[in-house]
């Protein structure tokens, strides 16, 4: 609880993320919040290690869905903050560009931070946005088949008298488990072969937990509408921001997003235009007029120089 108020308290930045900075939203969407914060002294300077703090609210249903009452909100320190913007890490860069109405509040301090945002990219960029992406597209089939046999499988081991996953594959042939070499799988998952039964009871229902919310979109539209939409949009920002150095919201692409979220293109349609979008960021890395690196010691300096200033103005320097 300390480390929410001193985050809170001590914050530079604090800006609505998510949908409703992407221009995504609909009247039923989640607010979610980043913001980055200054830590004490005996933080910045004694044994006390700090890089993130959650102050969220966290409230879900039975399916897994965030209530009205859930708050999603993470604060960063500078130093964190800072070393995942020179990496180009696609959740936190988006951040430095964000549009006047979805800031919550800001410091002066913030507002240096802001203006630095062009040192902060590199070609890199392209790298992390498409790894970002691949794993979105990986994301968004979920099996139904798998989800069906996992349900049966949790079923079975519910009731199972065996003590060995291996036990009940060898003497019961129960076609729900398939013998590998080392290993056991069942649906999408792989277990030891020497999991107990108990064990992969376990395994079981926390895969099927993962699907959650995700099950309702997947029956309706065939797949994980989504993450669908988050593989293009990283893809897009990607382009954008080779293109021009900049990243401006909400997103121009928000329609498209929307449409894809809500189940208006097929699978097939969405992962072409992720491959002709992907041709076109290969083709951009190449013209990019961004540097192969970012600007560490610009970013290092102003790291440095708002660290020492907290520490005079909290007395602790003299």
């Amino acid at each position: 609880m300390f480390e929410q108020t001193l985050a809170e308290e001590r914050s530079i930045l604090k800006i609505r993320v998510g949908s409703h900075l992407y221009g995504t939203n609909t009247p039923t969407s989640d607010e979610d919040f980043v913001g980055i914060f200054i830590p004490t002294a005996d933080y910045l300077l004694g044994l006390k290690r700090i890089e993130e703090v959650d102050t969220g609210v966290k409230n879900k249903d039975g399916a897994g869905k965030n209530t009205a009452d859930a708050v999603d909100c993470k604060f960063y320190t500078l130093e964190k903050f800072a070393r995942l913007a020179l990496d180009n890490n696609p959740n936190i860069i988006e951040i430095l560009f964000v549009n006047e109405e979805s800031v919550v509040s800001i410091k002066e301090i913030g507002i240096q931070l802001l203006s630095l945002k062009k040192s902060f990219l590199s070609k890199n960029l392209k790298h992390r946005f498409l790894g970002y992406a691949f794993s979105q597209k990986h994301k968004m089939v979920i099996k139904l088949d798998n989800y069906e046999t996992l349900v049966e499988a949790s079923k079975y081991l519910e009731r199972c008298d065996k003590r060995f996953v291996l036990e009940a594959v060898e003497i019961d042939h129960y076609p729900l488990f398939v013998k590998k070499k080392d290993y056991v799988s069942i649906g999408d998952i792989n277990l030891p072969i020497t999991s107990t039964t108990k064990r992969a009871k376990e395994f079981v229902d926390r895969r099927l937990s993962q699907f959650g919310s995700r099950l309702e979109l997947v029956t309706k539209y065939g797949y994980d509408t989504k993450f669908a939409s988050h593989l293009i949009r990283l893809i897009v920002e990607g382009i954008e921001l080779l293109s021009t150095g900049d990243l401006i919201f909400p997103l121009k692409e928000a329609p498209l997003l929307r449409d894809i979220r809500q189940g208006k293109y097929s699978m097939d349609d969405v992962l072409k235009m992720a491959e002709e979008y992907e041709r076109a960021i290969e083709v951009l890395y190449e013209s990019s007029s961004l540097s192969h690196s970012s600007d560490f010691e610009t970013v290092q300096n102003f790291v440095v120089n708002t660290h020492l200033n907290a520490l005079f103005q909290d007395g602790v320097i003299r």
